[in-house]
């Protein structure tokens, strides 16, 4: 089983995001925290939960909340994790302090995951990131004393992108000696600050992830899904989500899924600290979670069982040479045309 966390605060809220954050909200961590307790502990027993192989603590920023507050969270979550479990906490560069990684690591964190987006200040502007060059290096200076296991993230398709920038955006990774590196192209959600602003004002129409995947590859990242890369060490927590893996969700707008029913908790902040139990369900037909193995699996190296495809479609991408075939499993040869191909074949 794997498990995901929210936590929902941040110190700044960044144009492009569209994922449940709050900034100002320091008041509510407390009890936040509280709910989160409750809600854990309820998944757990409700759903009979003996063994967990993965933890994704995301946000929001994790590392904005004191590292006091996950204490009673792993003190129940200790006893579930196998004997290799990973888990992993998102972070920022400015906020991230050797002893609150101290204390998470005390506490089982084994792989972090640091929010970079770029090395370029003036890029880092555009995309409204509260935190420097300086603080990059500093965090790693910090991550690498004390853990092996190092993910970082970068933002392309960016209006003030090219080619040597971001050539030189990977190399900055590569020596920052990190074992992987998820590249997300710029997307502005209608429902983000951006999402208020003309769209060519910010992204690229050049379309750099083929250059990306490239550069990655040339330096020894193999790409195993549409915007993860990795020299060692995948994240088993995403690999599980697209295996189809069961999976619990906690905190204000999380999601999980367990068998055939998918469960969303409170999109509102208090609401969900008032009743963290309550769940919104959504019941699962056979097609739709055969169609999200398809969106998944063609995304990534997971690939699809080619029974539940559509076989006089899946002839046509197969002799086109847009997908092979493996053990019975079909595969796509492009990521990055894998969502046009799932609504082909599915």
């Amino acid at each position: 089983m794997h498990l995901y966390i929210h936590i929902p605060f941040c110190d700044s809220k960044c144009g492009y995001c569209a994922f449940f954050s709050k900034i100002n909200q320091d008041d509510l961590i407390a009890p936040y925290f509280d709910a989160l307790l409750k809600d854990l502990k309820h998944q757990i027993e409700y759903f009979n939960i003996k063994k967990l192989s993965s933890i994704f603590v995301g946000g929001g920023t994790p590392n904005f909340v004191d590292s006091k507050y996950y204490d009673k969270i792993f003190e129940v979550l200790k006893p579930l994790c196998i004997a290799d479990c990973e888990i992993t906490l998102e972070s920022n560069p400015n906020l991230l302090k050797e002893s609150w990684l101290l204390h998470l690591k005390n506490l089982g964190l084994n792989r972090l995951s640091l929010g970079v987006q770029s090395f370029y200040a003036d890029k880092l502007n555009m995309l409204e990131r509260n935190h420097s060059i300086r603080d990059i290096l500093h965090a790693f200076e910090i991550a690498h004393k004390h853990l092996s296991n190092i993910s970082l993230d970068l933002i392309y398709d960016c209006k003030l992108d090219s080619k040597i920038r971001l050539e030189q955006e990977i190399l900055n990774a590569i020596n920052l000696k990190v074992n992987h590196i998820s590249a997300y192209s710029l997307s502005i959600d209608p429902s983000s600050r951006f999402g208020k602003k003309k769209r060519y004002e910010l992204q690229s129409n050049d379309g750099f992830g083929e250059f990306i995947k490239i550069c990655l590859e040339n330096h020894g990242f193999n790409q195993y899904e549409v915007s993860n890369f990795a020299y060692r060490n995948k994240c088993r927590h995403n690999l599980g989500y697209w295996r189809g893996n069961e999976y619990l969700g906690i905190g204000v707008s999380a999601v999980g899924r367990i068998r055939d029913i998918r469960y969303y908790t409170s999109p509102n902040l208090q609401n969900y600290i008032r009743n963290p139990l309550k769940k919104e369900k959504e019941y699962l037909s056979k097609k739709d979670l055969e169609f999200e193995n398809i969106f998944l699996g063609l995304r990534s190296e997971i690939g699809v069982d080619k029974t539940i495809l559509n076989k006089n479609k899946l002839k046509i991408v197969l002799d086109e040479g847009l997908c092979h075939e493996s053990n019975q499993r079909i595969y796509s040869n492009n990521f990055f045309i894998a969502d046009s191909l799932s609504l082909y074949l599915s």
